[in-house]
């Protein structure tokens, strides 16, 4: 099976880094309690523009500084031996380096790794059979199109309504058990 992975909230623990270092640029003190959105940048009150300052400022400490989610690194190793893996993240190209280097820090091994922000269209070309994602929008997209994604649970996705297509995981265990029923089908 091909399975297409994001890193950020999915593979790896973004929120955390993300509000140390933009709670430093406002001077306020949210914490992950706080958090409802997809685009943290919102609870801040930042437009786009502001928001791309801020992260070209702190980017790469905050990819440096993310810590992987329970589990994922051992999982992702299995997951290699058997499948191929393409990480796919909407990272801007800008914020490559300091990524290939935290991977290889984490040991974390894989075939392919795009920066790109349409997964859709990306996970179509390379023939992908399932992603893997904290974004509600891409698991609206996916399932809209008959694709399978299984979704990172995080507070700001809990709406996504319910679909055959969609399958729900709180952690890497969970991860394991659905890409073995969509292997299934």
């Amino acid at each position: 099976m091909h399975i297409g992975i994001d890193l950020d909230n999915t593979v790896l623990d973004a929120t955390t880094p993300h509000l140390h270092y933009y709670n430093i640029a406002s001077g306020l003190t949210l914490t992950a309690d706080d958090v409802d959105n997809f685009y943290l940048y919102k609870m801040y009150g930042w437009n786009k523009e502001e928001r791309e300052a801020i992260y070209h400022l702190y980017g790469r400490d905050i990819h440096w500084h993310s810590n992987p989610l329970p589990h994922a690194v051992e999982v992702l190793q299995q997951l290699y031996r058997q499948h191929r893996l393409s990480i796919i993240t909407a990272r801007p190209l800008l914020f490559r380096d300091v990524t290939l280097e935290w991977l290889a820090q984490h040991g974390i091994a894989y075939h392919d790794i795009a920066f790109v922000e349409d997964k859709l269209q990306q996970c179509a070309d390379s023939k992908v059979d399932v992603l893997i994602d904290d974004g509600p929008h891409y698991a609206e997209q996916f399932v809209q199109v008959g694709r399978p994604v299984i979704l990172m649970e995080q507070p700001y996705n809990l709406s996504v309504p319910s679909h055959d297509l969609l399958f729900r995981a709180t952690g890497w265990a969970d991860v394991q058990k659905h890409l073995t029923a969509i292997a299934e089908r």
